[in-house]
């Protein structure tokens, strides 16, 4: 029997969430620590606006650090509206692209921060050794690399963070997998979470302001869609981009035990 989709419903409200957090006493990060000086940021984002979820604060105060960022985008998200008219995904894609572009340069990035695989929305698992193949060569081992979670509970979030991880083992980076969608399906506590792994990085207002703009600017995800969808990005989703800090698994296993 297939299991259920983890991704379904309102999720799990922010204020409980918010409640919970305020409670732990995770492992606090500073931006010195988590990216030394001398270090490269560079996050690797299954779908335009994963960027700004995961971790859009942390982009932000490298970016006012004078911090060296790379935005690694694997696909250009043209499959989130559920069509499989070509034209219409075509369309899609320019304009998530662009809105990628317009909210990465809210945080202060121009193009030349961002490369663009292209692959294939919704089938990163079938292209994962490509993903892996990539980062291996522009990865450095200085580099720190944040990516989704490897059991975020979205195939392209599992199979960017699987690739992502492999390639940072081998090149000896610091890898960190953000949860996105955990955030929806999890509940406070859960026993699918590897909490003992989770680090928090706090996010300034300046920071915190700049990351909610720059989600602002993907209105393809905020407005429902032409085929009957709820908007991708609602309202709870939303509401956990206003966080004054940045989660983020470190030294994570890969599998569930």
């Amino acid at each position: 029997m297939t299991p259920a989709p983890l991704i379904n419903g309102d999720g799990t409200p922010e204020p409980v969430w918010r409640d919970w957090l305020a409670a732990q006493h995770f492992a606090p990060l500073l931006l010195a620590s988590l990216v030394p000086m001398g270090s490269r940021l560079v996050v690797v984002a299954p779908h335009p606006d994963d960027e700004i979820l995961a971790c859009g604060a942390l982009l932000a105060a490298c970016v006012r650090n004078s911090i060296e960022v790379l935005v690694i985008a694997l696909t250009d998200g043209d499959a989130s509206h559920g069509t499989h008219d070509q034209l219409a995904m075509r369309r899609l894609a320019e304009r998530r692209r662009a809105e990628s572009a317009n909210g990465l340069g809210v945080l202060g990035l121009l193009t030349r921060h961002v490369i663009r695989l292209r692959l294939p929305d919704g089938q990163l698992r079938q292209h994962q050794g490509q993903i892996t193949a990539a980062l291996l060569h522009l990865l450095n081992a200085f580099d720190v690399v944040v990516t989704t979670w490897a059991l975020d509970g979205h195939p392209d979030h599992e199979a960017a963070g699987e690739a992502a991880v492999a390639a940072c083992h081998a090149r000896g980076c610091t890898v960190l997998q953000a949860p996105v969608w955990m955030w929806h399906w999890a509940q406070p506590g859960d026993a699918r979470v590897p909490w003992a792994h989770m680090v928090a990085l706090g996010a300034s207002p300046e920071a915190s302001a700049l990351k909610q703009q720059a989600l602002a600017c993907h209105n393809s995800q905020l407005i429902s869609a032409v085929y009957g969808q709820t908007p991708i990005l609602g309202a709870t989703m939303c509401a956990r981009a206003m966080r004054p800090a940045e989660y983020f698994f470190k030294g994570a296993p890969l599998y569930e035990a």
